[in-house]
């Protein structure tokens, strides 16, 4: 009886160790492994991992295998997540035998844990057994979303149920696994307003944050080492966006336009360049970046880069659906023969342990498989070439050079574009151009090797006012036809050119040299003034031809001023640099409330009952007199807060200029005068003073009657 049982006991274990051995790919030489504890385990398989067992290479390619495993058969999987160490296989399925939705049908979720590792399904939880209309992941917990309910449940790595608690989608923003309900406070050692934690590292180490700084009120992007709370690189002028971060830097979307994108190094560095129908990036253990490109309203074919501004591509690929074998199954079956479309997942799982990439391809009849993009290999299989570059706006005008940049401001009035809108334009003369929005920067990239003739003076005197200033000047064939809704005429008269830069320099000498660095804040990056000749407008509610007008255009503060207007200059630029002071006093108060600057404050000093009228349909150029005297410069400061101010600060400006210091408008009892003195406190408040001079130009007039602004 002993030595039966002993007998059969030592078979019973000779197939458990041949099984143990065959699934994870073993030899029998190392039967060790069967007696090393789980962790060793996985620390072995991810050495080997046993999914490649299971692969075949894709023809033609020298990087690419597909993965086809017989426990996904059947299964409606349309998207695969990182799941702590492992896969999580979702599903959506009507269980009417299509994972595609029609009317009435109602789809439930299913999910399953795939560990590549051991190539098995380690957990399931099955549609029958999910009440739920979304998910979230959170590292290793999966959560389920009842949004009627307001209710989530929460799931371990086994998909074991932990918990329900309370949910409202407020709380938590996106199906990510960046940031969670109980992921804490979003770190902020910059103080930042309105900050939001936007990525994080996949070793948890680091945390990509946003926000607003207090000390430039510019929008910023920063990486946070989570060990110590401490900011490691930072880049300004930019919101929100894709990203993702590791340890040697980070990446942004920085145009979403022209799909420019930012590696943003730790050291500072900056990287930008631009690839078609980019939908996601991540970065490699490398710090490689892994682009995936495709094409979401065709769906016909997927690109991958592996790519580095030092080293350049070192792997991609490009696939095509419709050329998928079905693997290793009988492609003869019913299930196959109607498998007439493969559609990719959503999402895709890097596997830095295994050095590639996996996308599920998954049909109508679910017949899933994994696309695996192996980056051992390291085969550029599309010979791609990504040129990167140190700025934005050079990369901008390499686009435009190229004639691929696409301008931000095309959809602009798309409804314009209708026929009868067209005939009716026709009928009231107006030209093609009417609702063509012009972003156009310069007719002369290449300054440098431009024969500028009898201008060279010019163009020379130009380009130290701009060293001085830190903005860009753009005069006579470099300026655009058209800018904004404007049509623009270009100037070339060389004396006439040289006056209007006599009073430009004039003026521009009222300011501090810092002071249109201050201007740029959130997102604005710079500043470009154009001299030109006659500007015009056939556009409602505009002035139509104004001596000159600003406006924020591409991230930059964009001044055009009618050089034919120069002997006006001082009241002229003092009343449009007052317009580019509104909108940076606005951007502040809206994150800092308690700053001077206020509507509500300035309209204190308007007449009782008095309301702007927002618009410039009723201001008629010619009867300027028509307005409230002793609250108002003049009718036009009636339109607009905004222009109330301008007027009013560019006659102090050429007061300034002109030595008028017994303006009657500024006398001790006017409001003209106390609606002065706040906007001039208003602008200490909201610029960093620090080497200013006690009094300014525009309060030269306030102090010359003896009352100094505060």
């Amino acid at each position: 009886m002993f030595k039966r049982k002993h007998a059969t006991i030592l078979i019973t274990y000779s197939l458990v160790l041949c099984s143990a051995i065959s699934l994870t790919a073993c030899s029998f030489s190392d039967v060790s492994y069967l007696f090393k504890s789980p962790a060793q385990k996985q620390a072995i398989l991810h050495k080997s991992p046993a999914f490649w067992d299971d692969t075949t290479s894709v023809t033609g390619s020298s990087n690419l295998s597909i993965l086809h495993n017989v426990a996904f058969e059947g299964h409606p999987y349309n998207d695969i997540r990182q799941f702590g160490d492992n896969i999580l296989m979702v599903g959506q399925g009507s269980y009417n035998n299509s994972i595609i939705e029609t009317d009435g049908q109602s789809v439930q979720y299913s999910f399953d844990v795939y560990n590549p590792w051991s190539n098995e399904i380690t957990a399931s939880l099955a549609h029958d057994k999910t009440n739920c209309d979304d998910y979230l992941i959170k590292g290793d917990k999966l959560w389920l979303i009842d949004s009627s309910a307001k209710k989530a449940t929460i799931y371990d790595k086994d998909l074991k149920e932990i918990k329900t608690c309370k949910y409202t989608p407020e709380d938590y923003e996106g199906n990510g696994d960046t940031s969670g309900p109980d992921a804490g406070d979003v770190p902020n050692p910059g103080n930042y307003y309105d900050v939001s934690q936007i990525a994080t590292s996949s070793d948890g180490k680091y945390a990509l944050v946003s926000g607003v700084s207090p000390d430039t009120y510019k929008y910023v992007v920063s990486d946070i080492s989570l060990d110590d709370n401490t900011v490691l690189s930072t880049y300004e002028g930019q919101s929100f966006s894709m990203s993702c971060v590791d340890s040697k830097g980070f990446v942004i979307e920085a145009d979403t336009a022209n799909n420019i994108w930012n590696y943003h190094a730790s050291d500072g560095k900056d990287s930008f360049f631009s690839l078609p129908d980019v939908v996601d990036v991540a970065l490699a253990k490398d710090s490689d970046m892994l682009i995936r490109c495709q094409d979401l309203t065709s769906g016909d074919s997927i690109s991958y880069y592996k790519y580095s501004p030092t080293t350049g591509v070192s792997s991609s690929f490009s696939y095509n659906p419709a050329s998928r074998s079905t693997g290793t199954h009988d492609s003869s079956s019913d299930s196959a023969a109607t498998d007439t479309q493969t559609y990719f997942s959503a999402n895709s799982v890097y596997l830095p342990d295994a050095n590639c990439v996996m996308l599920l391809l998954y049909t109508a009849q679910c017949n899933p498989e994994i696309l695996i993009w192996s980056l051992d290999k390291g085969k550029n299989d599309t010979k791609a070439e990504i040129t990167s570059y140190n700025d934005c706006d050079t990369l901008l005008q390499a686009l435009r050079d190229d004639g691929s940049y696409v301008s931000p401001y095309s959809a602009i009035d798309t409804g314009d574009s209708t026929d009868e809108n067209k005939e009716a334009m026709e009928e009231a003369g107006k030209d093609s151009d009417y609702n063509t929005y012009g972003d156009e920067v310069t007719l002369v990239p290449d300054t440098a090797s431009y024969d500028w003739g009898d201008l060279s003076d010019i163009n020379a005197r130009i380009t130290a006012l701009e060293q001085k200033y830190g903005f860009s000047v753009y005069f006579g064939p470099e300026v655009p036809k058209r800018i904004d809704y404007y049509n623009i005429h270009q100037f070339k008269n060389k004396d006439k050119l040289s006056a209007a830069l006599d009073a430009l320099e004039e003026i521009l000498g009222c300011f501090p040299d810092d002071f249109f660095t201050q201007l740029c804040y959130g997102d604005i990056r710079g500043m470009r003034i154009y001299l030109c000749a006659d500007i015009s407008s056939d556009h409602s509610d505009m002035i139509n031809e104004p001596s000159g007008f600003v406006n924020i255009i591409n991230n930059h503060n964009v001044m055009v001023l009618n050089c034919n207007y120069s002997w006006d200059f001082s009241y002229t630029v003092g009343h449009e640099i007052s317009h580019l002071i509104d909108q940076r006093l606005t951007f502040i108060h809206t994150y800092d409330d308690k700053s001077e600057f206020s509507e509500e404050k300035w309209n204190s000093f308007n007449p009782d009952n008095f309301s702007y009228d927002d618009s410039y349909a009723n201001y008629n150029p010619d009867d300027p007199s028509n307005h409230i005297s002793g609250y108002f410069i003049d009718s036009y400061g009636m339109t607009f807060a905004t222009e109330d101010r301008s007027e009013i600060f560019g006659t102090a400006i050429d007061d300034h200029i002109n030595g008028i210091y017994d303006d009657a408008r500024f006398t001790d009892s006017s409001p003209i005068r106390s609606k002065l003195d706040y906007y001039s406190r208003c602008i200490r408040d909201g610029f960093d003073t620090k080497g200013w001079p006690d009094t300014m130009a525009w309060e030269s007039v306030l102090t010359a009657s003896g009352a100094q602004a505060d």
